[in-house]
């Protein structure tokens, strides 16, 4: 067969034929079974070929969490329309800008698309057919569309399954935003595997119990918020709780397997359809490689991947068109070392590196050792300019004591680093921040912030 034309079964329409009464998506208004959502997805591809939509359109939405979206997800995966979910915090007067700039053919608002409708069969999606463009800032702040084929997610969810104990009966909480790829993997893995997605605005340990979930994906502010919960009797029915997106402290680590939670820690990246390795109950690494990947460390540290996994390339807003990959090997930015066991352990960006009096400065050398810190969960650590030194480090902090203080943690931080990368300043970080601080964002604030009150806390 043709590789260009390779297809696939549409995995919804492959349980609605071995299990069409099977779960395949719980909200909090219904259930929805395998048989009954391919039928939808069937409308909603009627719907939008009426509607102009053709193959190799890019098609945009604002990516509520609502059943629409994922219904409208699997619909353009049919028809080899790429989906370039926008986030719903994307202020209006920039919605115009990214559909230009991302040469979008429609834009649809998926709570308004009908859900019943005369349909004809669509029942496979082309591997190598354009699938999603997903806006990643990265570090820079500068908003780039990875441009993925329907393959790479298909790969991902596959090399995934084993090694997240993922069945049939299994039920994932969707509790990350589908304008991400950590969202969109969710829906893969579980329709892939025949699983059934829970879709619910209950608080997490109200949907938990209530729908017997046993999968959570989670960033670490949630986590901490998880373990809050007076009574964790209602955890029982987890068989993984996946940790990733930002760096992890070892106590908040500590404290959940204290209590059994069974916890995997997982490092991955939109260019490679989101996770890259995999780890279980081990806090001090982010695991082996997963299947369809490769990946290895260069002599300065530099981790590179390549894979099934691996992205087409950007969009480029000007050329309109994707700049493809010159070399299988994708170099990711990030800093690591492998262990004896081939296990990977994650030290920070290439680009995040400051030098200040001399020393180069790596800032997530400095969260690590912030996050050992009793009572800290989360901190941020950024350059700001010295006259004397060129650069200093300042950290924002989500400290759960609410008392520490900069001479405090700096005593703390004696055992673990040297001096000169202390900070010099403690903040908490900006209330509208979310559950994983922009580091963009975070400059910007710091941009606002006379130097003097920084300099008043030394």
């Amino acid at each position: 067969m043709d590789v260009v034309t390779e297809q696939t079964l549409c995995p919804i329409f492959e349980n609605a034929i071995q299990t069409p009464q099977a779960p395949a998506l719980f909200t909090d208004e219904r259930t929805w079974t395998y048989l009954e959502i391919d039928c939808a997805v069937n409308a909603l591809c009627s719907y939008l070929k009426r509607a102009g939509v053709q193959k190799g359109d890019r098609v945009a939405f604002i990516a509520k969490m609502h059943t629409s979206t994922i219904l409208l997800f699997f619909a353009l995966f049919r028809l080899s329309a790429a989906a370039c979910p926008l986030s719903f915090r994307i202020p209006k007067e920039q919605i115009e800008s990214r559909l230009t700039d991302l040469s979008i053919s429609h834009f649809f608002t998926p709570e308004l698309l009908p859900l019943t409708d005369e349909s004809t069969s669509f029942e496979t999606i082309e591997l190598k057919a354009p699938a999603t463009l997903l806006l990643t800032s990265g570090s820079s702040g500068t908003p780039k569309a990875a441009c993925h084929c329907f393959s790479h997610h298909h790969y991902s969810a596959l090399g995934a399954t084993h090694d997240l104990k993922l069945e049939s009966s299994s039920r994932w909480l969707l509790s990350l935003p589908l304008f991400h790829v950590s969202g969109i993997s969710i829906l893969l893995r579980c329709f892939q595997n025949g699983a059934a997605v829970v879709l619910s605005s209950f608080p997490t340990p109200e949907a938990i119990a209530k729908y017997r979930i046993s999968h959570l994906s989670q960033v670490p502010t949630q986590l901490y918020r998880f373990l809050k919960e007076p009574d964790l009797t209602f955890t029982h029915s987890l068989q993984c709780l996946l940790l990733g997106g930002a760096p992890l402290s070892p106590d908040l680590i500590r404290q959940a397997l204290e209590k059994n939670i069974p916890i995997f820690t997982t490092y991955g990246m939109t260019e490679m359809s989101s996770m890259i390795t995999l780890s279980e109950k081990h806090p001090s690494t982010v695991g082996k490689v997963l299947p369809f990947r490769e990946l290895k460390v260069e002599k300065d540290g530099e981790i590179w991947v390549k894979g099934k996994t691996l992205f087409e390339g950007y969009w480029d807003p000007v050329k309109k068109t994707v700049i493809k990959q010159e070399s299988d090997w994708f170099p990711t930015k990030d800093l690591g070392r492998l262990t004896k066991n081939g296990e990977l352990e994650i030290l920070g960006r290439k680009d995040r590196q400051f030098i200040s009096g001399g020393e180069n400065i790596q800032p997530e050398e400095i969260e690590q050792a912030l996050c050992t810190v009793p009572g800290i969960l989360q901190a941020s650590v950024l350059p700001v300019s010295d006259p004397e030194f060129g650069k200093r480090p300042i950290a924002f902090i989500h400290d759960e004591t609410e008392s520490h203080t900069l001479e405090s943690i700096r005593q703390a931080l004696h055992r673990t680093i040297p001096s000169f990368k202390h900070p010099i300043a403690i903040l908490p970080y900006p209330e509208q921040m979310g559950l994983k601080p922009s580091l963009s964002a975070l400059r910007q604030h710091l941009s606002q912030i006379p130097e003097w009150a920084l300099r008043s806390q030394e």
